[in-house]
């Protein structure tokens, strides 16, 4: 047979094997050989993996998988493939070192080029039609591995591997069973975070699958567990309040990450409430203050507003009016009135304008302020829209309505 490989000249096709005319007349020459010696039968595989060897073999299949031409006969071939081990009687564990894939770098213990190897998808094939075949013997790819690695090498592999389409599947699927391994063994949220590097994710953290894959494994523990463990206080144990908060206006345009922005956002509102952060310290906490005259362009801003609508939904005494705080850091009623002027003719800005002039108004009601002052604060005499004059129509509305009701108490 060796002879017949010379002649060939297999050695000189390489990886293109599944493409050549010289595997055609191979498969002809062992369908004549088998006819002629049926004593001495013998596979295509097995005459493949004798001259290529079992991972160079398994790299010239999974390379003909990515090519339609050649992906039924690499198709054909990792099934022979796995069938000869099956028929040998390999576990898993033996297949992992026959496709070498228990070659150690020099610093294993950090990280490893095994996502990068030929083989491992033949070998996690392998592993699934052995569980298949032997479900009394059934075994998973987290059990081999973490025999091997360490926790945080694992990670390390994982993080990489996600990063790549060709891996990323396996890499999600050897995950997926690491974090029961992490749920069965007890660790924690935090140190998974930090093992998973992503206190290192910056403003892209919320677009991270290790994150999404993280925030379960959260949700899975507190539930298993019992405990009050929140997300958010491992968030801000490595991001500020104010990192954070961006993360969440930037992930609430993404349609992929809008869900998770939602979520965070009230857990965030809840945190603060929680620690007692009044919604002054949180539009400090925001440098909020740095910028008053353009305030309503600055993304934060919506963030502080949202939780002062949740202070006044969770119902703790004393309604919060943002008109209140604006209007006192501004500098008075006129000024923070020309700041909401000014936004409501920026498109971008327009609408909470609009909203804050409505808490403005109430303000006012509250303080009774009179119609005319009122006119001149909104700037209604020369306006160049109509929003100001509606806005100080209703407010004159208002403002009769209450009058009257107050003279009818008096009498």
């Amino acid at each position: 047979m060796n002879s017949v490989i010379k002649a060939l000249q297999l050695q000189k096709v390489g990886d293109a094997l599944l493409d050549s005319a010289q595997l055609t007349a191979l498969i002809k020459y062992l369908k004549l050989f088998n006819e002629a010696n049926p004593t001495k039968k013998t596979t295509l595989v097995a005459t493949l993996t004798a001259h290529y060897g079992n991972q160079g073999l398994a790299k010239i299949i999974e390379a003909g998988q990515q090519v339609p031409k050649t992906a039924r006969m690499a198709n054909r071939l990792q099934t022979e493939q796995v069938q000869l081990w099956m028929g040998q009687g390999k576990t898993p564990e033996q297949v992992f070192g026959l496709l070498k894939l228990n070659k150690f770098w020099p610093l294993s213990w950090i990280s490893s080029d095994l996502f990068n190897r030929p083989g491992l998808a033949t070998w996690v094939k392998y592993l699934d039609d052995f569980n298949d075949a032997n479900p009394d013997k059934k075994t998973t790819l987290i059990s081999i591995l973490s025999s091997r690695y360490s926790d945080k090498a694992l990670a390390n592999m994982l993080i990489q591997a996600n990063k790549a389409q060709s891996t990323s599947s396996i890499a999600k699927r050897i995950q997926a069973e690491q974090t029961q391994l992490w749920l069965k063994h007890g660790k924690k949220p935090e140190d998974i975070f930090t093992m998973l590097q992503l206190e290192k994710a910056g403003d892209t953290l919320f677009e991270n699958p290790l994150f999404s894959a993280w925030i379960k494994y959260a949700d899975d523990f507190r539930l298993l567990y019992d405990t009050d463990l929140a997300t958010m206080s491992t968030l801000i144990s490595h991001y500020s309040d104010e990192a954070v908060a961006k993360m969440i206006t930037k992930a609430h345009g993404n349609p992929k990450t809008k869900n998770i922005a939602e979520r965070l956002e009230s857990e965030l509102q809840r945190d603060w409430l929680f620690t007692k952060q009044s919604t002054y310290d949180v539009f400090i906490m925001m440098n909020l203050d740095r910028t008053l005259d353009k305030v309503l362009e600055n993304p934060l801003f919506s963030v502080w507003y949202n939780y002062g609508l949740y202070v006044n939904k969770m119902n703790l005494g004393g309604k919060w009016n943002p008109a209140e705080l604006l209007t006192r850091l501004c500098g008075g009623d006129q000024q923070l009135s020309d700041v909401l002027i000014a936004a409501t003719k920026v498109p971008s800005t327009r609408k909470m304008a609009v909203e804050l002039q409505k808490w403005q108004m109430t303000r006012w009601l509250e303080k009774r302020v009179e119609p005319k002052r009122v006119h001149s604060l909104l700037g209604v005499e020369g306006a160049a829209d109509d929003v100001s004059l509606l806005l100080y129509s209703k407010y004159v509305e208002g403002y009769d309505k209450l009058m009257g009701i107050l003279a009818r108490n008096a009498r």
